[in-house]
Protein backbone atom coordinates (compact mmCIF):
# COMPACT_ATOMS: atom_id res chain seq x y z
CA UNK A 1 0.00 0.00 0.00
CA UNK A 2 1.40 3.43 -0.93
CA UNK A 3 1.18 6.37 1.46
CA UNK A 4 1.15 9.80 -0.19
CA UNK A 5 3.25 12.55 1.37
CA UNK A 6 2.94 16.33 1.24
CA UNK A 7 4.45 17.53 -2.02
CA UNK A 8 5.04 20.64 -4.15
CA UNK A 9 3.86 21.02 -7.76
CA UNK A 10 5.08 23.79 -10.06
CA UNK A 11 2.31 25.85 -11.67
CA UNK A 12 1.95 27.13 -15.23
CA UNK A 13 1.01 30.62 -16.37
CA UNK A 14 -0.12 32.35 -19.55
CA UNK A 15 0.32 36.07 -20.29
CA UNK A 16 -2.12 38.06 -22.42
CA UNK A 17 -0.63 39.99 -25.32
CA UNK A 18 -0.85 43.70 -26.15
CA UNK A 19 -4.01 43.17 -28.22
CA UNK A 20 -6.05 42.87 -25.06
CA UNK A 21 -8.12 44.99 -22.72
CA UNK A 22 -5.91 43.59 -19.98
CA UNK A 23 -2.43 43.55 -21.58
CA UNK A 24 0.17 41.63 -19.60
CA UNK A 25 -2.33 39.90 -17.33
CA UNK A 26 -0.96 36.58 -16.08
CA UNK A 27 -3.26 33.60 -15.75
CA UNK A 28 -1.84 31.34 -13.02
CA UNK A 29 -2.94 27.75 -13.55
CA UNK A 30 -2.98 25.90 -10.26
CA UNK A 31 -5.10 22.98 -11.53
CA UNK A 32 -6.64 21.59 -14.68
CA UNK A 33 -10.01 22.97 -13.50
CA UNK A 34 -11.12 19.39 -12.92
CA UNK A 35 -11.34 19.96 -9.16
CA UNK A 36 -13.54 22.22 -7.02
CA UNK A 37 -11.85 25.20 -5.36
CA UNK A 38 -12.22 28.03 -2.87
CA UNK A 39 -10.13 31.03 -1.84
CA UNK A 40 -9.40 32.40 1.63
CA UNK A 41 -8.63 36.13 1.86
CA UNK A 42 -6.57 36.83 5.01
CA UNK A 43 -6.46 40.23 6.70
CA UNK A 44 -3.06 41.70 7.71
CA UNK A 45 -3.56 40.63 11.33
CA UNK A 46 -4.83 37.10 10.61
CA UNK A 47 -3.15 34.28 12.55
CA UNK A 48 -4.07 30.62 12.99
CA UNK A 49 -3.83 29.12 16.48
CA UNK A 50 -5.02 25.62 15.57
CA UNK A 51 -4.03 22.69 13.41
CA UNK A 52 -6.68 21.54 10.92
CA UNK A 53 -7.15 17.87 10.12
CA UNK A 54 -9.29 16.46 7.28
CA UNK A 55 -10.18 12.81 6.81
CA UNK A 56 -11.47 13.14 3.25
CA UNK A 57 -10.26 16.46 1.83
CA UNK A 58 -7.05 16.43 -0.22
CA UNK A 59 -5.87 20.06 -0.14
CA UNK A 60 -3.80 21.61 -2.94
CA UNK A 61 -2.83 25.07 -1.78
CA UNK A 62 -1.30 27.98 -3.67
CA UNK A 63 -0.50 31.36 -2.09
CA UNK A 64 -0.66 34.91 -3.46
CA UNK A 65 0.78 38.07 -1.94
CA UNK A 66 2.38 41.35 -2.92
CA UNK A 67 6.04 41.36 -4.10
CA UNK A 68 8.42 41.11 -1.16
CA UNK A 69 6.02 39.14 1.04
CA UNK A 70 7.73 36.40 3.05
CA UNK A 71 6.93 32.76 2.24
CA UNK A 72 4.17 31.01 4.17
CA UNK A 73 5.45 28.48 6.70
CA UNK A 74 3.42 25.25 6.80
CA UNK A 75 3.71 22.81 9.73
CA UNK A 76 2.38 19.27 9.24
CA UNK A 77 2.05 16.09 11.30
CA UNK A 78 1.29 12.67 9.84
CA UNK A 79 -1.67 11.51 11.96
CA UNK A 80 -2.62 8.40 10.00
CA UNK A 81 -2.50 5.47 12.38
CA UNK A 82 -1.66 2.95 9.63
CA UNK A 83 1.20 5.03 8.18
CA UNK A 84 4.81 3.91 8.72
CA UNK A 85 5.57 7.62 9.23
CA UNK A 86 2.89 8.25 11.84
CA UNK A 87 3.88 11.16 14.12
CA UNK A 88 6.46 12.51 11.69
CA UNK A 89 6.72 16.33 11.61
CA UNK A 90 7.12 18.25 8.35
CA UNK A 91 7.86 21.94 7.85
CA UNK A 92 7.64 23.54 4.39
CA UNK A 93 8.06 27.14 3.26
CA UNK A 94 5.95 28.01 0.21
CA UNK A 95 6.41 31.22 -1.86
CA UNK A 96 3.45 33.59 -2.25
CA UNK A 97 3.82 34.31 -5.96
CA UNK A 98 1.57 31.42 -7.01
CA UNK A 99 4.53 29.57 -8.52
CA UNK A 100 3.80 26.26 -6.81
CA UNK A 101 1.04 24.25 -5.17
CA UNK A 102 1.40 22.40 -1.87
CA UNK A 103 -0.46 19.09 -1.78
CA UNK A 104 -1.65 17.91 1.67
CA UNK A 105 -3.25 14.44 1.65
CA UNK A 106 -6.03 13.52 4.12
CA UNK A 107 -4.77 12.58 7.56
CA UNK A 108 -2.06 15.26 7.79
CA UNK A 109 -2.72 17.91 10.43
CA UNK A 110 -1.60 21.33 9.14
CA UNK A 111 -0.96 24.76 10.63
CA UNK A 112 0.16 27.96 8.85
CA UNK A 113 2.29 30.93 9.85
CA UNK A 114 2.76 34.26 8.04
CA UNK A 115 -0.61 34.26 6.29
CA UNK A 116 -1.37 37.92 7.03
CA UNK A 117 -2.36 39.76 3.80
CA UNK A 118 -1.88 36.53 1.81
CA UNK A 119 -4.67 34.95 -0.24
CA UNK A 120 -4.86 31.16 -0.46
CA UNK A 121 -6.40 29.15 -3.26
CA UNK A 122 -7.33 25.53 -2.52
CA UNK A 123 -7.94 23.19 -5.45
CA UNK A 124 -9.16 20.27 -3.40
CA UNK A 125 -10.45 16.79 -4.05
CA UNK A 126 -12.76 14.72 -1.85
CA UNK A 127 -12.12 11.12 -0.83
CA UNK A 128 -14.67 8.82 0.77
CA UNK A 129 -13.96 6.15 3.42
CA UNK A 130 -13.50 2.55 2.35
CA UNK A 131 -15.58 1.36 5.33
CA UNK A 132 -19.31 1.20 4.60
CA UNK A 133 -20.23 1.91 8.24
CA UNK A 134 -18.20 5.13 8.51
CA UNK A 135 -19.95 8.21 9.99
CA UNK A 136 -17.79 10.63 7.96
CA UNK A 137 -19.62 13.71 6.61
CA UNK A 138 -18.15 15.56 3.61
CA UNK A 139 -19.66 18.87 4.81
CA UNK A 140 -18.22 18.50 8.35
CA UNK A 141 -14.69 17.36 7.52
CA UNK A 142 -12.58 19.83 9.50
CA UNK A 143 -11.36 18.85 12.97
CA UNK A 144 -9.15 21.42 14.76
CA UNK A 145 -6.57 21.06 17.54
CA UNK A 146 -4.78 23.83 19.49
CA UNK A 147 -1.17 24.25 18.43
CA UNK A 148 0.26 23.61 21.90
CA UNK A 149 -1.78 20.44 22.47
CA UNK A 150 -0.83 19.14 19.02
CA UNK A 151 2.87 19.63 19.80
CA UNK A 152 2.53 17.52 22.94
CA UNK A 153 0.55 14.62 21.43
CA UNK A 154 -1.04 13.72 18.10
CA UNK A 155 -4.45 12.16 17.35
CA UNK A 156 -4.67 8.91 15.40
CA UNK A 157 -7.06 8.85 12.46
CA UNK A 158 -7.99 6.64 9.52
CA UNK A 159 -7.83 8.75 6.35
CA UNK A 160 -10.27 8.22 3.48
CA UNK A 161 -8.88 6.53 0.37
CA UNK A 162 -11.66 6.33 -2.26
CA UNK A 163 -11.80 9.39 -4.53
CA UNK A 164 -15.32 10.50 -5.35
CA UNK A 165 -16.33 10.89 -9.02
CA UNK A 166 -15.78 14.40 -10.38
CA UNK A 167 -19.52 15.12 -10.57
CA UNK A 168 -19.94 14.19 -6.91
CA UNK A 169 -17.06 16.42 -5.84
CA UNK A 170 -18.52 19.41 -7.64
CA UNK A 171 -21.93 18.62 -6.13
CA UNK A 172 -20.42 18.94 -2.64
CA UNK A 173 -18.71 22.22 -3.58
CA UNK A 174 -22.01 23.57 -4.96
CA UNK A 175 -23.74 22.74 -1.68
CA UNK A 176 -21.11 24.79 0.17
CA UNK A 177 -21.37 27.69 -2.31
CA UNK A 178 -25.18 27.73 -2.04
CA UNK A 179 -25.03 27.89 1.76
CA UNK A 180 -22.61 30.85 1.48
CA UNK A 181 -24.57 32.72 -1.21
CA UNK A 182 -24.88 36.39 -0.30
CA UNK A 183 -22.79 35.91 2.85
CA UNK A 184 -22.51 33.54 5.79
CA UNK A 185 -20.41 33.23 8.93
CA UNK A 186 -18.67 30.47 10.85
CA UNK A 187 -21.39 30.82 13.48
CA UNK A 188 -24.08 29.57 11.09
CA UNK A 189 -25.72 26.17 11.43
CA UNK A 190 -27.96 23.79 9.51
CA UNK A 191 -31.39 23.19 11.00
CA UNK A 192 -34.50 21.18 10.14
CA UNK A 193 -37.84 23.01 10.27
CA UNK A 194 -41.46 22.06 9.59
CA UNK A 195 -43.26 24.26 7.03
CA UNK A 196 -46.94 23.34 6.47
CA UNK A 197 -46.20 19.73 7.31
CA UNK A 198 -43.11 19.56 5.07
CA UNK A 199 -39.69 19.13 6.67
CA UNK A 200 -36.99 21.39 5.20
CA UNK A 201 -33.27 21.88 5.78
CA UNK A 202 -32.30 25.55 6.18
CA UNK A 203 -29.12 27.45 6.97
CA UNK A 204 -29.52 29.76 9.97
CA UNK A 205 -26.99 32.56 10.44
CA UNK A 206 -26.54 35.73 12.43
CA UNK A 207 -27.27 39.19 11.00
CA UNK A 208 -24.68 40.35 8.45
CA UNK A 209 -26.00 43.91 8.14
CA UNK A 210 -22.86 45.48 9.62
CA UNK A 211 -20.76 43.84 6.94
CA UNK A 212 -22.45 45.23 3.84
CA UNK A 213 -20.41 45.34 0.63
CA UNK A 214 -20.27 48.70 -1.15
CA UNK A 215 -20.99 48.37 -4.87
CA UNK A 216 -20.97 50.87 -7.75
CA UNK A 217 -24.14 50.97 -9.86
CA UNK A 218 -24.09 49.62 -13.41
CA UNK A 219 -26.01 51.44 -16.15
CA UNK A 220 -25.73 48.52 -18.60
CA UNK A 221 -28.30 45.74 -18.76
CA UNK A 222 -25.52 43.28 -19.62
CA UNK A 223 -23.23 44.18 -16.66
CA UNK A 224 -24.26 43.57 -13.05
CA UNK A 225 -22.61 43.97 -9.66
CA UNK A 226 -23.49 41.91 -6.63
CA UNK A 227 -22.27 40.01 -3.60
CA UNK A 228 -20.92 36.53 -4.16
CA UNK A 229 -20.78 33.36 -2.09
CA UNK A 230 -18.58 33.92 0.96
CA UNK A 231 -18.15 32.98 4.58
CA UNK A 232 -16.84 35.47 7.13
CA UNK A 233 -14.19 34.02 9.41
CA UNK A 234 -12.36 35.56 12.33
CA UNK A 235 -9.87 38.44 12.18
CA UNK A 236 -11.84 40.26 9.44
CA UNK A 237 -11.04 37.54 6.91
CA UNK A 238 -13.28 35.40 4.74
CA UNK A 239 -13.47 32.47 2.36
CA UNK A 240 -15.03 32.86 -1.09
CA UNK A 241 -16.60 30.03 -3.09
CA UNK A 242 -17.72 29.55 -6.67
CA UNK A 243 -20.48 31.76 -8.13
CA UNK A 244 -20.98 29.80 -11.38
CA UNK A 245 -22.55 26.41 -12.00
CA UNK A 246 -19.47 25.17 -13.85
CA UNK A 247 -17.30 25.74 -10.78
CA UNK A 248 -14.47 27.06 -12.99
CA UNK A 249 -12.17 29.93 -12.11
CA UNK A 250 -8.73 31.28 -13.00
CA UNK A 251 -6.39 33.34 -10.85
CA UNK A 252 -5.16 36.45 -12.68
CA UNK A 253 -2.46 39.02 -11.86
CA UNK A 254 -2.02 42.29 -13.74
CA UNK A 255 0.23 45.31 -13.25
CA UNK A 256 -2.20 47.87 -14.65
CA UNK A 257 -1.13 51.19 -16.13
CA UNK A 258 -2.86 54.54 -15.76
CA UNK A 259 -3.60 54.82 -19.51
CA UNK A 260 -6.42 52.95 -21.17
CA UNK A 261 -5.23 49.94 -23.21
CA UNK A 262 -5.43 50.35 -26.99
CA UNK A 263 -7.74 47.31 -27.26
CA UNK A 264 -10.93 46.06 -25.69
CA UNK A 265 -11.64 42.43 -24.88
CA UNK A 266 -14.88 40.97 -26.21
CA UNK A 267 -16.26 37.58 -25.18
CA UNK A 268 -19.08 36.63 -27.58
CA UNK A 269 -19.80 33.28 -25.89
CA UNK A 270 -18.62 33.74 -22.30
CA UNK A 271 -20.32 35.05 -19.20
CA UNK A 272 -17.53 36.32 -16.92
CA UNK A 273 -17.62 37.00 -13.19
CA UNK A 274 -14.73 39.15 -11.95
CA UNK A 275 -13.71 39.80 -8.34
CA UNK A 276 -10.56 41.14 -6.64
CA UNK A 277 -8.59 38.65 -4.56
CA UNK A 278 -6.58 40.48 -1.90
CA UNK A 279 -7.61 42.04 1.40
CA UNK A 280 -6.31 45.46 0.26
CA UNK A 281 -6.90 45.96 -3.47
CA UNK A 282 -5.71 48.94 -5.56
CA UNK A 283 -8.07 51.43 -7.19
CA UNK A 284 -8.96 50.35 -10.72
CA UNK A 285 -11.41 51.45 -13.42
CA UNK A 286 -13.26 49.10 -15.74
CA UNK A 287 -14.72 50.46 -18.98
CA UNK A 288 -17.59 48.41 -20.41
CA UNK A 289 -19.40 48.90 -23.73
CA UNK A 290 -22.62 47.03 -24.48
CA UNK A 291 -22.44 45.63 -28.04
CA UNK A 292 -24.99 42.82 -27.72
CA UNK A 293 -27.68 43.28 -30.31
CA UNK A 294 -30.61 42.17 -28.13
CA UNK A 295 -29.60 44.18 -25.05
CA UNK A 296 -31.85 47.00 -23.76
CA UNK A 297 -28.74 49.19 -23.42
CA UNK A 298 -27.07 48.31 -26.75
CA UNK A 299 -24.41 50.92 -27.59
CA UNK A 300 -24.15 52.31 -24.04
CA UNK A 301 -20.76 52.69 -22.35
CA UNK A 302 -19.72 53.24 -18.74
CA UNK A 303 -16.56 53.52 -16.66
CA UNK A 304 -17.03 51.64 -13.39
CA UNK A 305 -14.91 51.75 -10.27
CA UNK A 306 -13.73 48.15 -10.05
CA UNK A 307 -14.76 46.81 -6.61
CA UNK A 308 -12.03 46.68 -3.97
CA UNK A 309 -13.92 44.25 -1.72
CA UNK A 310 -13.25 40.59 -2.58
CA UNK A 311 -16.82 39.62 -1.70
CA UNK A 312 -18.05 41.69 -4.66
CA UNK A 313 -18.60 40.18 -8.11
CA UNK A 314 -18.86 41.95 -11.49
CA UNK A 315 -20.87 39.89 -13.99
CA UNK A 316 -20.09 40.68 -17.64
CA UNK A 317 -22.42 38.97 -20.10
CA UNK A 318 -21.49 37.91 -23.65
CA UNK A 319 -21.15 40.70 -26.21
CA UNK A 320 -19.71 43.33 -23.86
CA UNK A 321 -16.40 45.08 -24.59
CA UNK A 322 -14.17 45.77 -21.59
CA UNK A 323 -10.77 47.16 -20.65
CA UNK A 324 -9.06 48.02 -17.37
CA UNK A 325 -6.73 50.73 -16.12
CA UNK A 326 -5.32 51.66 -12.72
CA UNK A 327 -2.15 52.16 -10.77
CA UNK A 328 -0.85 49.02 -9.13
CA UNK A 329 -0.92 45.24 -9.11
CA UNK A 330 -4.37 43.65 -9.13
CA UNK A 331 -4.94 40.01 -8.19
CA UNK A 332 -8.37 38.97 -9.40
CA UNK A 333 -10.51 35.91 -10.02
CA UNK A 334 -12.22 35.17 -13.33
CA UNK A 335 -15.10 32.72 -13.18
CA UNK A 336 -16.82 31.78 -16.41
CA UNK A 337 -19.66 30.00 -18.11
CA UNK A 338 -19.38 29.02 -21.78
CA UNK A 339 -22.34 29.43 -24.14
CA UNK A 340 -22.96 27.60 -27.39
CA UNK A 341 -22.24 29.66 -30.49
CA UNK A 342 -23.24 29.50 -34.14
CA UNK A 343 -19.78 28.26 -35.13
CA UNK A 344 -18.55 24.72 -34.47
CA UNK A 345 -16.57 25.95 -31.48
CA UNK A 346 -17.75 28.88 -29.34
CA UNK A 347 -15.89 32.13 -29.94
CA UNK A 348 -14.28 32.92 -26.60
CA UNK A 349 -12.19 36.09 -26.87
CA UNK A 350 -11.96 38.75 -29.59
CA UNK A 351 -9.55 41.74 -29.52
CA UNK A 352 -11.21 45.00 -30.60
CA UNK A 353 -9.09 48.12 -31.36
CA UNK A 354 -10.41 51.02 -29.30
CA UNK A 355 -10.30 53.49 -32.20
CA UNK A 356 -12.11 51.27 -34.70
CA UNK A 357 -15.73 50.74 -35.61
CA UNK A 358 -17.11 48.60 -32.81
CA UNK A 359 -18.58 45.19 -33.70
CA UNK A 360 -22.07 43.96 -32.89
CA UNK A 361 -22.67 40.54 -31.31
CA UNK A 362 -25.71 38.29 -31.41
CA UNK A 363 -27.27 36.81 -28.30
CA UNK A 364 -25.41 33.72 -27.06
CA UNK A 365 -26.81 30.20 -27.02
CA UNK A 366 -27.46 27.93 -24.06
CA UNK A 367 -24.71 27.00 -21.63
CA UNK A 368 -22.24 24.32 -22.69
CA UNK A 369 -22.47 21.21 -20.50
CA UNK A 370 -20.33 21.43 -17.36
CA UNK A 371 -18.28 18.28 -18.00
CA UNK A 372 -17.47 19.47 -21.54
CA UNK A 373 -16.39 22.90 -20.29
CA UNK A 374 -14.06 21.34 -17.74
CA UNK A 375 -12.41 19.23 -20.41
CA UNK A 376 -11.84 22.35 -22.55
CA UNK A 377 -10.81 24.65 -19.70
CA UNK A 378 -7.12 23.75 -19.63
CA UNK A 379 -6.50 23.80 -23.38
Amino acid sequence: MSFPKPHLIMTKSLTSDDASGLPGARQVRTSRNDLPYHYVIHSPHFAYDVYALHLGQYDRLSFFGEPGTEPVTVHLYDCREDSPEFDRKFEIKVPVDGSCVLGIPPGYAHWFEDLGSVTTRNDYSILAPSQADSQWDALQDNATYPVESMHSSRPKVIANTVELPTAAQFMVSKAVAMSWRGGATEQGMLATIDVDGERRRVYVDRDLSREQVELPESQLASVRLGVGAYQSIRDDSYAVASNVTSGLADTMIIDAGTRWPEYYNAHPNLTLKLSPLMYDNPEMELEVVDRRRDSATFGAAQVLSFPRDSRAVVTVEPGVLMRLRGDGRLHYRVEYEVHHGTARLPQLSVPVPAGSSLPTFDAPGDLVEENVVRELAFT
